[in-house]
């Protein structure tokens, strides 16, 4: 037996399991990644680690560094978790609210657990007339406010590394050279369809750019949740106008590569409900303790199965731990 060199070392060669009781009336298989498994407890951890490393070859992130970024979800913890490691500082910017249910509570108690800096932000605050703004625009205002925080910080002090989690390329190539090829490497077989979360687009994008070499047919299914128009503002363009009032200079989001580069065949939009009562299958019949992202990711992969042939194979993710929600419970959200 050989002694890894940190924790870091165990991220990544995850299981693939075929699920079995929760899909009994298929006639196509369907395939989970369990990156709940990763050491952060995330998919995250992968991107993080990712983009981490590429900074440093870059000589953009020096040690004693600040690790920057916004978040919602995991990946504020996976960013916390190994800058921790690595012995970086990390600050993280969280919306001050969400609509729905959306309750960020255990996520940044892992983060605060991690030794990170958490700043919550009104949009109010800082952005005159945020109350008339539409859906789609207060939320692309949400994340271009937060990204403002970290641009403004990242250009006042070159010790500021602002990760910039949507943007990121090294983002997607977290998941086309490692899981992608991982999940080639365990599916014995061809693979027909891929399913995940939209999300920041890394892990749906990388994954399907791996997948996809050599296997034009195959079916690419993208998972959003219900009251989360992200693909709107990136489609409308609004995020690129508020970042624009706001002076942050234009970049491109990974979203767009997915959308520019007719990557899905479909968007999936997927209820509360139905996210909930699947993770609680999987917990209860394969003893998957997942959380909200995995049940929508296995009730949309059911979706795309039911319309395949037989034999057919169905690969998603199941992203992380269920305990992340327990906060929210019994009304946990959905959200990338």
């Amino acid at each position: 037996m050989t002694a890894s060199a940190t924790i870091l070392d165990a991220i990544g060669d995850t299981p693939l399991l075929k699920l079995n009781r929760v899909t009994d009336s298929l006639d196509a298989d369907i395939f989970v990644k369990c990156e709940f498994m990763n050491p952060g407890g995330s998919i995250k951890d992968r991107m993080a680690l990712c983009m981490i490393e590429g900074a440093e070859r870059r000589g953009d992130l020096q040690p004693g560094g600040t690790i920057l970024d916004q978040s919602t979800g995991n990946t504020g913890p996976a960013l916390a978790f190994v800058g921790a490691v690595k012995g970086y500082d990390v600050s993280l910017f969280l919306p001050a609210q969400l609509s729905g249910s959306y309750d960020p509570t255990d996520r940044i108690r892992l983060a605060l657990q991690y030794g990170c800096e958490v700043t919550p932000i009104d949009l109010d605050d800082h952005m005159e007339g945020a109350g008339h703004l539409n859906g789609v625009e207060r939320a692309a205002a949400f994340v271009a406010i937060r990204m403002k925080q970290c641009h403004d910080l990242q250009l006042g002090d070159p010790s500021v590394w602002w990760a910039n989690q949507l943007c990121n390329v090294d983002n997607t190539r977290a998941h086309r050279e490692h899981t992608g090829r991982e999940i080639l490497q365990q599916v014995d077989g061809p693979i027909d369809g891929w399913v995940a979360s939209v999300g920041t687009g890394g892990t749906l994008l990388g994954v399907a750019q791996a997948l996809g070499v050599g296997n034009p047919g195959m079916k690419v299914h993208g998972v959003v949740p219900v009251d989360d128009p992200r693909l709107e503002w990136v489609r409308t363009r609004a995020i690129h106008r508020v970042l624009d009032r706001l002076g942050v200079p234009d970049m491109r989001f990974l979203m767009e590569d997915l959308l520019e580069g007719g990557v899905m065949d479909a968007e999936v939009t997927v209820q509360d409900a139905d996210a909930r009562e699947m993770a609680d299958r999987l917990c209860r019949e394969e003893g998957l303790y997942c959380g909200m992202s995995s049940g929508a990711n296995v009730h949309a992969a059911i979706e795309m199965a039911r319309t395949m042939g037989a034999g057919s194979r169905v690969v998603t993710v199941l992203v992380d731990r269920r305990d992340r929600y327990i906060s929210e419970h019994p009304d946990e959200h959905y959200v990338v």
